[in-house]
């Protein structure tokens, strides 16, 4: 850090508030690399850059790589927690704690608000009327839970895809009855209001009494069904009479394996924590009436050298941002510092009042010990499947480096593909695998520019392409693109002699000769080398093939995926560019609107008409000239 950027620096600590608010440390690119919320951002930003803020990797990290902190200042602590949470999600910065690998754990959604409600899989839980339960951190006990709603409660599942189209059961236009149920009335996971054989209020009761069960309250379910199976019998509905009673022997049969923790009137989730190789293995035991009904599974990154407390907290944070129902107590294996304002914010998310506290004694401490015990288990799991699996791909990637006589091992493999019709939206793809595992962030996408210009006509040449694809790759990593960095242990080219050699004399032309190189062709599967005339022929159940193939292979389905993306706005953009009246501004402003040209040219002309920008006669116009232009 230069004697300005330290002086500069050192005035802005100086002149911190002491306030509650939200501080991001930047690099000298600008780049956010943490953020923070702070009760007092004077003294708590200070802490990275005083005597004792080097003892923790994170702060040794900050203070070596921070040129400029950014402070906000919020109106309290709870403010401040809302803000880090909501800048954390926009920014992801590389430093903070996050939930490992950053994916989207599943969620069930009961849509309640609909008139025949079902139970849908989802990855994103939106501010609507439904009722959401999870997040799951593995599939597995989520579809355990579905399978068990279809047996007992016989609603209609499914799993939502963006936000209209949904699998599994195939009534999508609940206005209209369809012709016969599914298989799913016939072996009796569903009542089919589809077809009209249960009652809209009989089936909405179905409904409820699924969301009853799964928020804990089995003895409310249990005592509806029987009412409901006592008035039946006295109406003379045998039948009816009959599967009710069995309903209740199902739920009841549930209910008898779940644990009985604590006092019956407790609502509570119960958090237990382990740290061990830079992971964070959190498990939380969900307490309803008293009795366990669940357990969930997350793995934290990120964690180095940061406090037991600070891990909880952040989880906790992340945890209920969501849709995901509060409990009226979060019981944590650590005193948090700002168990407080999280507490205020879950009060004002759930609308009543929450506590966050660690329990002094009795059954609580237990089941947080039970949590912290079920933590320990699922991380000695988690390391240990990932040491076998690292030792069975190290296994694997000495024995590609022995067969193709590599000098190094191919830790880090670059495949490359080209995808094009008739030398139109002509894109190459580079797919990454490190250790022998997809590295799908380092994957990338090339549109092919010069190709075609430098072989003087309009007939695609793979060759060329090729050559581009990895002239510019190279190039982007010598003028120090982290985009593009590291270099390779291995490239990989899709093709045989040819395109090895189109690739080899990149690496001489871009001095990177170092960099082992190998063609495998499609037709016999053969592996090419420079400096061999003959090819490689690995045994076909070899595995150093089979990694090779499914590399070459993912390289392929990439590019082909963004060829067809560019293939099909190309096609979007020409059809409505030759509809006269209908320029950039009206394109762009019924794309947004209605998503696709396949939803344009199935609206009505009123909806055309409403979009604004758009005209009555324009629509008119617009919607014959489309049916002419698709004939």
């Amino acid at each position: 850090m230069s004697q300005e950027s330290q002086i500069s620096l050192e005035e802005r600590l100086a002149g911190l508030p002491d306030a509650p608010g939200v501080y991001i440390h930047k690099d000298a690119q600008g780049k956010v690399l943490y953020i923070g919320k702070a009760r007092s951002l004077k003294s708590r930003v200070r802490s990275y850059f005083g005597k004792d803020g080097g003892h923790s990797p994170l702060t040794r990290k900050l203070a070596k790589l921070s040129v400029d902190i950014e402070t906000i200042v919020t109106r309290s602590e709870k403010d401040a927690l809302i803000l880090e949470n909501n800048l954390v999600k926009m920014h992801k910065p590389p430093l903070n704690i996050r939930l490992k690998d950053d994916k989207r754990y599943p969620y069930l959604k009961i849509t309640l608000n609909d008139e025949f409600p079902a139970l849908l899989e989802v990855r994103n839980p939106k501010n609507d009327k439904a009722v959401y339960f999870g997040p799951y951190a593995g599939a597995g006990k989520m579809r355990q839970t579905v399978a068990l709603a279809k047996r007992v409660f016989k609603v209609r599942t499914g799993a939502l895809v963006g936000d209209k189209r949904w699998g599994g059961c195939p009534w999508r236009d609940t206005k209209t009855l369809l012709d016969k149920p599914c298989l799913e009335y016939h072996i009796d996971r569903c009542t089919a209001p589809c077809v009209a054989f249960v009652e809209p209020e009989e089936y909405r009761a179905q409904a409820r009494e699924l969301k009853n069960f799964l928020e804990g309250r089995g003895g409310d379910v249990l005592k509806e069904l029987a009412e409901s199976m006592e008035a039946a019998a006295e109406n003379l509905e045998f039948e009816k009479a009959a599967k009710l009673r069995d309903q209740i022997e199902a739920v009841k049969a549930v209910l008898e394996k779940q644990l009985v923790v604590s006092n019956p009137n407790d609502e509570y989730d119960a958090i237990g924590l382990q740290i061990e190789a830079g992971i964070a293995s959190v498990a939380v035991l969900i307490v309803r009436n008293g009795k366990l009904i669940g357990d969930q599974h997350f793995f934290l990154q990120n964690i180095e050298g940061v406090s037991d407390a600070e891990v909880v907290s952040v989880f906790v944070r992340q945890h209920y941002e969501g849709q995901v129902g509060v409990p009226k107590e979060v019981l944590t294996p650590a005193d948090l510092e700002d168990a407080e304002a999280i507490a205020e914010w879950l009060s004002d998310k759930a609308g009543r009042k929450i506590d966050v506290r660690k329990p002094q004694r009795g059954d609580k401490v237990k089941t947080v010990e039970l949590a912290e015990t079920n933590a320990r288990e699922a991380l000695k799991s988690h390391l240990s499947y990932n040491a076998t699996a690292a030792q069975v791909n190290e296994s694997l990637l000495v024995d590609l480096q022995k067969q193709l006589g590599l000098e190094t091992l191919p830790e880090r493999i670059e495949c490359f593909d080209i995808s094009t019709i008739q030398g139109s939206n002509s894109v190459g793809s580079m797919v990454v695998a490190t250790g022998g595992k997809p590295d799908k962030k380092s994957y990338r996408h090339f549109t092919i520019k010069h190709a075609l210009e430098i072989t003087g006509g309009t007939e695609p040449n793979d060759f060329e392409m090729m050559r581009e694809v990895l002239r510019r790759r190279f190039q982007r990593a010598i003028e120090g693109d982290e985009k593009f960095l590291p270099l390779p242990d291995l490239l990989l080219i899709d093709g045989g002699k040819g395109q090895l050699g189109i690739a080899y004399s990149v690496l001489q032309e871009k001095d990177l000769q170092h960099i082992q190189v190998a063609g495998l062709a499609k037709q016999f599967e053969l592996l090419f080398v420079p400096g061999q005339s003959e090819p490689i022929a690995l045994p076909r159940n070899s595995p150093a093939l089979h990694l090779l193939q499914r590399i070459r292979d993912e390289a392929h389905r990439f590019a082909i995926t963004h060829h067809r993306k560019r293939r099909g706005k190309d096609a979007t953009k020409s059809l409505l560019d030759d509809i006269p009246g209908i320029g950039e501004t009206r394109r762009n402003a019924l794309l947004t609107h209605f998503g696709s040209l396949q939803k344009i040219r199935a609206a009505s002309v009123d909806e055309i008409a409403a979009v604004p920008g758009m005209t009555r006669p324009l629509a008119e116009k617009m919607q014959e000239m489309l049916e002419l232009l698709t004939r």
